[in-house]
């Protein structure tokens, strides 16, 4: 064969060698995921869909009083899911409690829980946390000491219950509870001596009041035993 030919075809192979070496580099990942793009937004709602389908559906109960006293100190409680074992530990934890529904709730194996309210009108403590949970068997309870610091009829509660799931994200929930709370005897005589400025300035006017009347009296006693006697005519005086 010619010199020049082979030359030629030699040339020829190694463009196209380049070109399908090229083809092949330009050729997508086998690992990626068809129909997303790394990094994405649709690929993050597609792992936290995920992530969330991992979860169980679970009911949500407060376990607390259905009223509260003032200044006094009492327990409440938020259970997720129902069984012997949590039934047992609300009846320890908080004796007097009333259930009251709170909706349904998706957890898992973790859930952190917070009770939150305004520092104006309540002292809020964390006590206790049990997780009785068994696989899909969920009983999770949380309690905590509560102290309302003035009459309400409506003191507001609520709890924040954070869900992490597996791929880093967090599912979060607010669940309120409101309770009334009454005024007592001694609240109530904290109060008059505490507010004494008032009290004294009512009582002072009561004195006065007091005052004004004794001496409205003393005059209108006074005027009646000055009031001179009716003149009597002697009979010499009638006959002329």
């Amino acid at each position: 064969m010619h010199i020049g030919t082979r030359v030629l075809l030699g040339v020829v192979t190694v463009v196209a060698a380049a070109a399908v070496l090229t083809g092949c580099a330009q050729e997508p990942d086998s690992a990626a995921v068809p129909g997303t793009v790394p990094g994405s937004s649709t690929g993050q709602f597609a792992q936290i869909d995920a992530a969330t389908r991992e979860l169980v559906t679970q009911r949500v109960d407060w376990q607390a009083p259905a009223s509260l006293d003032v200044e006094q100190t009492a327990r409440v409680g938020l259970s997720v899911g129902s069984g012997a074992e949590l039934k047992s530990k609300v009846e320890a934890l908080v004796p007097n409690a009333v259930t009251t529904p709170a909706g349904e709730m998706k957890v898992g194996p973790t859930v952190r829980a917070s009770l939150r309210g305004n520092p104006e009108d309540v002292e809020i403590t964390p006590a206790e946390a049990v997780n009785a949970s068994t696989g899909s068997d969920v009983q999770m309870l949380w309690t905590w000491l509560i102290k309302p610091k003035h009459p309400t009829d409506a003191l507001d509660l609520t709890a924040h219950l954070e869900v992490p799931l597996s791929n880093g994200h967090v599912i979060t929930h607010e669940v309120p509870l409101r309770i009334e709370v009454h005024r007592t005897m001694p609240y109530t005589v904290w109060q008059v001596l505490t507010n004494w400025g008032t009290w004294s300035a009512v009582v002072t006017s009561l004195i006065g009041v007091v005052g004004w009347l004794i001496r409205r009296r003393r005059k209108q006693g006074a005027a009646g035993e000055e009031k001179p006697e009716a003149s009597v005519a002697a009979p010499a005086e009638a006959a002329a």
